[in-house]
């Protein structure tokens, strides 16, 4: 069971019964007590709650505190899981990365919790938060005009900001690919952040659900051949994989990949 999966499990034990012993926990959860104290230390350090002699208190305070509940934002549909599991595998140990705003960049993040020594740059808070709870990562969360409803920068500051570094994978997530296999977003500030990115990344991976394929988001990035890569749902319409196989744009998803001519 990987840590985030503990992680999970220790907060919805607690939030029902408010407090816990290391030794229920590593019963519950088939790992060593030591695993526990680091998955409790963890969690006391961003004050989730009180470690006590054997075992640990919940902090209902600071639970209720809008970092944690930005921390502790649900995750998406099982599919959205099986997209960021896809592209967790596409980063190694010492990539720099950038991970644009987005709930599937957000799951992602989570992940790289497995990886080392990974530099991502990120306009997310929520991105920039999970990095920075990992011990072995590095985030640097770019400065700008925040956006209170995607809970992210933008605008001329943060575009500035943006070329001031390099990244060697960009991973943006699409509200849109129309018919004609357009890539599309659903703000002029998230198209232009996304296109000064481009200029700093040597390989654009794009996220997009197999739900938005086939609609068409208010601002248009350009054709599908500016990114490298495309991840989706292994529910994608056949149509969509065809047009993407005859672009020569290689589509991954949980259950294959489907490589375009070089």
């Amino acid at each position: 069971m990987y840590a985030i999966e503990r992680i999970k499990l220790i907060k919805t034990y607690l939030e029902k019964h408010g407090q816990v012993q290391v030794q229920t926990l590593s019963s519950l959860l088939s790992v060593s007590e030591v695993t526990v104290r680091r998955d409790l230390e963890r969690l006391e350090a961003e004050g989730w709650l009180t470690r006590t002699h054997g075992g640990a208190v919940i902090n209902r305070e600071a639970i209720s505190d809008p970092l944690h509940e930005l921390l502790d934002e649900p995750d998406k549909d099982e599919k959205a899981n099986d997209i960021a599991s896809v592209a967790s595998r596409m980063i190694e140990d010492d990539d720099v990365i950038m991970l644009m705003n987005g709930p599937i960049n957000r799951i992602l993040a989570r992940l790289l919790e497995k990886r080392s020594n990974l530099t991502v740059l990120t306009n997310d808070v929520a991105v920039a938060l999970a990095i920075s709870l990992q011990e072995r990562n590095r985030a640097v969360l770019l400065g700008g005009e925040m956006d209170r409803e995607e809970k992210a920068a933008f605008g001329s500051m943060a575009l500035s900001n943006l070329r001031k570094y390099y990244v060697n994978k960009l991973f943006i997530e699409l509200d849109g690919i129309n018919e004609n296999l357009h890539l599309t977003v659903n703000s002029q500030n998230k198209a232009d952040l996304i296109e000064g990115a481009m200029e700093v990344t040597g390989e654009t991976i794009a996220i997009c659900s197999a739900s938005n394929f086939g609609k068409s988001a208010f601002f248009r990035l350009g054709p599908v051949k500016l990114v490298k890569k495309i991840i989706s749902s292994n529910t994608l319409d056949e149509e969509y994989k065809a047009g993407l196989f005859r672009s020569g744009i290689p589509l991954y998803t949980s259950a294959a990949a489907f490589e375009g001519t070089e």
